[in-house]
């Protein structure tokens, strides 16, 4: 594809725009338009570059469908597979570093942030809303949990061993940690019956430090944790 057919497409999509007096219905119009342009152009551009690379190639026997979730949306495309010795392989997908994971890493990145700030189906419609990509939150939920799961075993490998030679901080008397029990207590007026009115219901959580994980400097997760509440009802 070259500029000129570019440009054409560019053209066609500001031309279908409405006319507007509300900079919202603008901004959300042009923001859905635009994604959907990029998105048909990204995979357009790809598909070319694949069909141009596989050009080099003989004895293609059928393609394969793969898609990816890209910050513009899906994109599927289609490449040719080719018989090796041990069985089949799919050779542009080494030339030109295509993925085994449908997953981009910045659409990942924003499933991930969004799943361990927010409860699964307020995650997943955000989600959808703000990548136009279309999956169940069954789906999007396993992707979450298991790239924690990968993040946890990679912190754990990654530990420093302590070494097998003492050193003088390792002749020094040690001071033994004592793990923190965090505790929190909060308030909330419930509407009960119209002859009691309103009580106030107490809420609280409890949890262990090891229990809580940091994923960033402002954002972590409780993967164990106690939740209680009380209301006297006379």
């Amino acid at each position: 594809m070259n500029s000129h057919a570019i440009g054409e497409q560019v053209a066609q999509t500001l031309s279908t725009l409405p006319e507007w007096k509300n900079l919202e219905e603008f901004v959300t119009s042009f923001q859905a338009s635009w994604l959907k342009l990029g998105q048909a152009l990204q995979q357009q551009l790809v598909q070319e570059k694949i069909e141009e690379i596989e050009t080099q190639y003989q004895g293609a026997r059928t393609k394969r469908k793969k898609r990816y979730y890209t910050p513009l949306g899906e994109m599927v495309l289609w490449r040719r597979v080719y018989p090796e010795e041990d069985g089949y392989q799919v050779k542009v997908d080494l030339e030109l570093g295509l993925p085994k994971e449908k997953w981009l890493a910045p659409v990942l990145e924003l499933a991930c942030a969004l799943g361990v700030s927010s409860e699964f189906p307020n995650a997943h419609k955000l989600f959808q809303q703000w990548t136009g990509i279309e999956l169940t939150e069954k789906t999007l939920a396993i992707s979450v949990e298991a790239t924690g799961n990968k993040l946890q075993i990679a912190q754990e490998n990654s530990a420093v061993k302590p070494s097998q030679i003492p050193d003088e901080d390792s002749l020094a008397p040690r001071i033994e940690k004592k793990e923190r029990l965090y505790v929190g207590v909060d308030g909330v007026m419930t509407p009960l019956n119209q002859k009691q009115g309103y009580k106030e219901a107490k809420v609280g959580v409890i949890f262990w430090e090891k229990d809580y994980e940091k994923f960033c400097q402002k954002r972590g997760v409780i993967r164990l944790h106690r939740v209680f509440s009380y209301i006297k009802i006379s």
